[in-house]
């Protein structure tokens, strides 16, 4: 489902460098937790407002679902989530070793041609970018409505360094510290089981 352009959204961004993290300034945060793909925001934006003691971290490259985040931050008076405005693997390798609490992917993009599976964000070259910025002990959660992009997922974790939590192929949602997401809401009401990974860094 493609997000239909919004002039607007550029200057919004622009305009409230408040809800803002850019992406050389993302180690100046401490102790936050990331969600790579952060799409329109209910997602982050509902993990900070259910999550006050916790700080929440969104990234995302796509510049209207960037000014959706951005406008649902500023709108909520968010003050414990930021917003990076960036492709992942231009952001991944500057983050510092071992200083994220642990990691969200919601509904990638499956990527479905072969020569794209490098694109995907659970390729071996992403997992290890993952497994080197996680704290020990922290997770990586993944969750897609997509059985081929969960299948590739789980065969690509055989080589792994990460520990296998939790494959659910039937995930109900109601893990506490989890909120549901715009695509998410759209496929539970049209019936399609919701695929969830839990990874954990040893």
């Amino acid at each position: 489902m493609r997000t239909k352009y919004k002039p607007w959204a550029k200057p919004y961004i622009e305009e409230h460098t408040e809800v803002m993290c850019p992406f050389d300034n993302i180690n100046n945060c401490k102790n936050y937790y990331l969600e790579i793909g952060s799409g329109k925001g209910q997602f982050l934006v509902n993990m900070a407002k259910n999550h006050p003691d916790n700080f929440f971290i969104g990234m995302e490259r796509n510049v209207t679902c960037a000014g959706f985040t951005a406008k649902k931050l500023v709108e909520g008076e968010i003050t414990n989530a930021k917003l990076v405005y960036a492709d992942a693997g231009q952001v991944l390798p500057s983050i510092e070793a071992e200083s994220v609490e642990g990691i969200f992917l919601n509904f990638s993009d499956p990527w479905p041609k072969k020569r794209h599976a490098k694109r995907r964000l659970t390729s071996d070259s992403f997992l290890g970018q993952y497994y080197r910025i996680l704290k020990r002990g922290a997770k990586l959660i993944f969750k897609t409505d997509n059985y081929d992009l969960f299948t590739y997922s789980l065969e690509i974790l055989e080589n792994s360094t990460f520990k296998l939590v939790e494959a659910n192929y039937s995930y109900d949602g109601k893990d506490p510290f989890d909120e549901i997401t715009e695509y998410e809401a759209s496929f539970r009401e049209e019936g399609q089981p919701i695929y969830r990974l839990i990874l954990e860094k040893l």
